[in-house]
Order: C-alpha cells, then sequence, then structure tokens
C-alpha cells in the first residue's frame, strides 16, 4: 500500500475520531438546551395556573363588592331572611387566599369588605323595623357611608393585589439565556475533569 493512501487513511480515522469525540458534548449540550426548554415551560405552566387560582379569588371579590354596593337602600324580604349568605359564598369562594396572595391580604378581605358588608346587611334590615321617616333617613345616609367605604376598600384591595396578579415575570433576554447556559456547561465539564 502506498504511503498516500496510508496517509489518506489516517487522516479520515482522524476525522471521524474527532467528529465522534465532539459528538458526546454535542448531545450533551442538546439535552441541556431541552431540558432549560422544559424547565421554562413547566415554569410558566405554574405562572399561569397561579394566576388562574388567583384571578378565580380575585373576581369574586369584585363581583361581591358590587353585588353589595348596587343594592338598593331599601330593605327586602331575603335581606332579613339570609343577611349572611351573600358572606358566606364569598369566604368560601375565597378559601386558602391566604396561601395564594398572603395572609394580610385574607385579614383586609375579611376585616374590611366582608365586615362592611354584614354592616350593610343589618342595616338594611333594620330599615324595615323603623318607623319614623329620620330614623330611615339616617339608615340610608349611613348605608351610603359604608357603601362608599367599601368601593375605596376596593380600590385597596386591587392595589394590595396588583403584583400578585401579574402573569408575565421578569424574562430574561436571549443572551442571558445563553450565559446561564454556557456556565452551566462550564460546571458539568469542571465536574466531569
Amino acid at each position: 500500500m502506498p504511503f498516500e493512501n496510508l496517509l489518506n487513511i489516517s487522516v479520515k480515522k482522524d476525522c471521524v475520531d474527532y467528529l465522534a469525540a465532539l459528538l458526546t458534548p454535542t448531545i450533551a449540550v442538546a439535552g441541556l438546551y431541552i431540558a432549560f426548554n422544559q424547565r421554562r415551560i413547566e415554569e410558566a405552566r405554574l405562572r399561569h395556573e397561579l394566576f388562574e387560582r388567583r384571578y378565580k379569588q380575585f373576581d369574586a371579590v369584585v363581583k361581591f363588592v358590587f353585588s353589595t354596593t348596587y343594592l338598593s337602600i331599601e330593605a327586602d324580604e331575603e335581606c332579613e331572611c339570609r343577611p349572611f349568605e351573600a358572606s358566606n359564598k364569598l369566604r368560601a369562594e375565597i378559601a386558602g387566599m391566604q396561601f395564594i396572595f398572603s395572609p394580610d391580604i385574607d385579614e383586609y378581605v375579611n376585616t374590611h369588605i366582608v365586615e362592611l358588608h354584614l354592616e350593610i346587611q343589618h342595616l338594611r334590615a333594620e330599615r324595615n323595623r323603623m318607623e319614623p321617616r329620620e330614623e330611615r333617613l339616617k339608615n340610608a345616609k349611613r348605608q351610603t357611608e359604608f357603601k362608599n367605604n367599601l368601593r375605596k376598600n376596593l380600590e385597596i384591595f386591587h392595589e394590595k393585589t396588583l403584583n400578585y396578579m401579574q402573569l408575565q415575570q421578569s424574562s430574561f433576554s436571549a443572551r442571558e439565556r445563553l450565559n446561564n447556559l454556557a456556565a452551566l456547561f462550564e460546571k458539568i465539564k469542571r465536574a466531569a475533569d
């Protein structure tokens, strides 16, 4: 066999060896890239699920306040028969708010929103039993004050929950993701050595 053929076979064998040696890190980098993207997708899914749970509770509070503030000042039989039904329904809908939002938001809803609702319901129920016109007017004014406070408390509730209601978290730029991936690859390389 001539020397040129041996050299040609040796060069081909060296190329195959180099390609085989580069194949393992290439597969590792591809695996890291896939794992990184799967992690990002899973984090986005979890953020979305948490947002849906938070929004359901947020929406329940907003609907509760609107239904209370748009009740007529006049009392009705339903108010006298079931004054706690709406607040009990809300409490059932927002169960676990201290875990999904925070304990202070849960406490705020129970003390500043539900309590005002109960005060309004009590005033509505008392109004049926009142005879003098002046007493009924005082009752109506107090109900209006409580409703205004309830609207203000809803605005405060909205401000308190605004940070929790963000669906998008700060995302990394493409350069930051590549730097993180390179740093992870370097850690694996050092661990392998």
